[in-house]
């Protein structure tokens, strides 16, 4: 006996560790109950059906395998996992129509088909069908006392069908209370009739609906016989199937939804991750900009921009870290945007640092409006520009600024002087003036000390007519040794001469220049808004003119424009266009000053000379034309007709007379002619149509110009002396010859200055600079020429000096080209 109850109590314990391992002592109890009333139900189904003599055994098995079936193709609840069959329909039919315990086996027999098709635990496939026995056992227990109870006020299958309806909340109770207990008692809850109830209200439903068809099905075959109801039988499998297959297939767009649900919200946080991490790690400052205008994101970069925290950031108003000076232009560009409508703009500005520095940035904003209706949000990028805009800066005073002096360029001058004129059109109080410098002798500086020594000549002035300005005034150097100043609010002209004095008066101070003291020296020529400019143009060319009426008056000194200066411009110019007609006109000739030995004296040259006699204006003076012709460019083609006429002239008067074969002819020619590339040939041209032999003529060219350009004007003069062509200095003693350049150019004779001659009597000095002068040109092997003997008394002290040859008035004036023959037909004589 021992034996036996300890065997069947490791049998349990076994059992209990396989198949209960997660029920606790109660779950354990409520199920052994549950397992146990289903097999002592299901027992006395078997004997209360095996006592039957007359039970149809194929009918109710029959039934019970069309219960079977039905659990086996269950209609699924969509979006749950609860499902429901149709196998109750036959079960309640069994019911009533062969008694509950035919009806509890076959709801026991289905139960265990269906825990068997739904669950894998030996627990769960004991106590289903054991409450499905329970259930229908009591169900027709219910139903039986209920059709007495109804039997006398209503018919019998009105009385069974609602019999039945009752006796169908037995099944549902019996199969879903101990059930849903058991779970709760295993999971250590207490039992909630209310939570049970909400959960499993549904299948007292579809228990009622099964019964209602059940004692429909059962009353027609009552009536029609069993027609009827493999008739009802096929219409419940079809709607059963249709159902399933419509459920299915709104469960299958379900879960392609779902899917998509999913798959959208999915990308959307993928989409968010993705913002985030490109919000957060992108390389330029991100904000995120509420509708009121506050931060309430940022990224790395933006803080590193800013130099501040996040916490720093977040809550504040955006322009609260914009620069003073560009929050209205930031708040009058949104404001304008969103009138606009427009989804995104671009702006550049300042920002500013809790340091103090102020990062240049070209924002770009865009917009979003928050799904919650909260408003539209901004969403900011800001780029560092800052070292572009330096960058920008720098080449903008670069294009505008002097590189040698850093003063404001011709560009940066002429944007000024626009605004000023266009100032002053539209407000004629406004008024200005524009001062035009040009350095006196500046050449001279870099041909002597090179041009190293005049750039910084030119940075000492610059710096100087800084000093003298206001600050409301702009100096400016338009190229060369040319400088200008714009001189803004100048209440009247007297201002305006003042302020030019005091530049002057600077400009006279000495400065050292590579140990050598130099007096920089201006002409400035100032011009005021009075006159009614209308054009930059307009204001620098008159500027331009009183600067060279300064130095034309002598240098040094201011002069203020007046419309005399336009009207002997336009006169200039008149002239101008008259001596481009001039020579193919026969305006132009040629006289001839003759050039005397005067020991012993007699005729040994000419000097060509060139006249202009204007139809209108009358004799022109050399001076004026001559000058005009090389500011015009017309001195080429003077100079070639000159040389032309004079080397005809005299080859002709040496054809006709042989015996004056010593004579040469001299012209004077400029240094633009010197450095013309075509003079040599011409001139040999010239001499070989006319027949005349080089050594009879000789080129005159003044010390001054013949020094202003040496290096580029010896291999010219050389070109020529080679070719047999004579050369003079003409004017010497006037300019600043070198003497070791003396002794080496190619020349033949030295002219001296008349103002050196005409000033012998009267000046000592004089006669010792014409004798320094004579000594040179001997101890150089120069013949040294007088001009402008005019006085018997100086051409004696030329005689008792030594000068070999002269020319001027009191030997004879210039002569016509007719009046030559009768001078050459005179024998030598004597000179006064």
């Amino acid at each position: 006996m021992q034996l036996q109850q300890t065997s069947s109590t490791h049998w349990w314990s076994r059992f209990a560790a396989r198949h209960l391992h997660d029920y606790n002592a109660p779950a354990i109890r409520l199920w052994l109950g549950i397992v146990g009333c289903g097999a002592a139900v299901g027992l006395w189904s078997v004997l209360h059906l095996a006592q039957s003599a007359t039970l149809p055994w194929a009918a109710i098995a029959l039934a019970t395998a069309m219960a079977v079936l039905a659990s086996w193709v269950p209609v699924r609840i969509p979006r749950s996992k609860t499902s429901f069959t149709v196998s109750d329909f036959f079960l309640f039919y069994l019911l009533l129509s062969h008694g509950p315990a035919a009806a509890a086996l076959a709801a026991g027999v289905e139960g265990a088909f269906a825990a068997v098709r739904t669950s894998q635990r030996l627990s769960s496939r004991l106590s289903t069908p054991a409450a499905a026995l329970v259930g229908f056992a009591a169900a027709g227990l219910v139903l039986e006392h209920t059709r007495l109870l109804l039997a006398p006020w209503l018919r019998p299958e009105v009385a069974a069908m609602v019999g039945l309806c009752i006796a169908a909340f037995l099944p549902f109770v019996c199969t879903t209370l101990p059930l849903t207990s058991l779970l709760a008692l295993k999971r250590g809850r207490s039992v909630s009739l209310r939570q049970w109830w909400h959960q499993c209200s549904w299948f007292g439903a579809i228990y009622l609906g099964s019964a209602m068809a059940a004692a429909i099905a059962h009353m027609n075959t009552l009536q029609f016989g069993p027609t009827a109801l493999v008739t009802t039988v096929l219409v419940v499998f079809a709607i059963i199937l249709l159902l399933r297959v419509s459920l299915e297939r709104q469960e299958a767009e379900h879960q392609a939804q779902e899917v998509r649900l999913r798959d959208a919200q999915r990308e959307a946080e993928l989409g968010q991750l993705r913002f985030t991490a490109s919000f957060t790690h992108a390389g330029v400052g991100m904000a995120i900009v509420n509708p009121e205008g506050h931060v309430v994101q940022v990224n790395k970069a933006l803080c590193r921009l800013l130099k501040s925290t996040e916490a720093s950031l977040l809550g504040h108003p955006f322009s609260a870290f914009l620069h003073d000076g560009d929050v209205d232009l930031f708040s009058r560009t949104l404001r304008d945007a969103t009138q606009r409508e427009e989804q995104a703009f671009s702006i550049e500005l300042r920002c500013i640092t809790p340091t103090g520095d102020e990062p240049w940035v070209t924002l770009h904003c865009s917009q979003f409006d928050d799904p919650g209706h909260l408003g539209t949000f901004r969403i900011y990028q800001l780029h560092d520009i800052t070292s572009q805009r330096e960058a920008e800066s720098r080449l903008q005073h670069i294009a505008y600024h002097d590189s040698l002096t850093d003063l404001a360029n011709r560009n940066c001058f002429g944007a000024a002087l626009t605004v000023a004129v266009e100032r002053s059109r539209s407000d004629a109080n406004i008024r200005f003036a524009v001062m035009f410098l040009d350095l006196d002798r500046f050449k001279i500086v870099n041909d002597s000390l090179g041009h190293l020594a005049g750039n910084e000549l030119l940075r000492e002035v610059a710096h100087r007519l800084r000093r003298c300005v206001r600050p409301s005034d702009l100096v400016a150097r338009l190229g060369g040794d040319e400088f200008a100043i714009l001189l803004n609010a100048v209440s009247s002209i007297e201002m305006g001469t003042r302020l030019a004095e005091r530049v002057l008066e600077a400009l006279t101070r000495p400065v050292s220049i590579n140990g050598t003291e130099l007096i920089p020296g201006a002409s400035i020529g100032i011009t005021f808004s009075d006159l009614g400019y209308r054009t930059v143009d307009e204001v620098l060319r008159d500027a331009d003119l009183a600067m060279y009426e300064a130095k034309g008056a002598g240098r040094g000194r201011v002069v203020v424009f007046d419309q005399s200066m336009h009207e002997r411009i336009a006169d200039k110019l008149a002239l101008e266009a008259d001596l481009r007609k001039a020579i193919g006109a026969g305006q132009l000739s040629v006289v001839f000053q003759p050039i005397f030995d005067l020991d012993p004296y007699r005729l040994s040259g000419f000097e060509a000379l060139a006249r202009w006699e204007h139809p209108e204006r009358g004799p022109i003076s050399p001076s004026v034309f001559i000058a005009l012709a090389e500011e015009s460019g017309r001195i080429e083609a003077l100079t070639r007709w000159v040389i032309d006429h004079a080397v005809a002239q005299l080859a002709q008067w040496l054809h006709e007379m042989p015996s004056m074969s010593h004579l040469d002819m001299h012209v004077n020619i400029s240094s633009h002619d010197l450095t013309r590339p075509g003079l040599v040939e011409h001139v040999q041209q010239v001499l070989t149509r006319h027949g005349l032999p080089a050594h009879h003529l000789t080129l005159e060219i003044t010390e001054t110009m013949l020094m202003n350009d040496l290096e580029v004007s010896l291999g010219y003069l050389q070109g020529l002396r080679d070719a047999g062509i004579r050369f003079s200095i003409d004017d010497f003693g006037t300019g600043y010859s070198s003497l070791a350049y003396l002794s080496t150019l190619p020349l033949d004779s030295l002219k001296i200055d008349r103002s050196f001659v005409m000033g012998m009597e009267a000046l000592p000095q004089n006669v010792e600079i014409v004798r320094a002068v004579m000594n040179l040109g001997k101890s150089l092997g120069k013949t040294v020429i007088a001009e402008g003997i005019e006085q018997p008394q100086q051409l004696q002290i030329l005689r008792s000096l030594g000068v070999p040859r002269g020319q001027g008035y009191l030997l004879s004036k210039p002569l016509k080209a007719e009046q030559v023959p009768a001078l050459l037909a005179v024998p030598a004589r004597s000179a006064a």
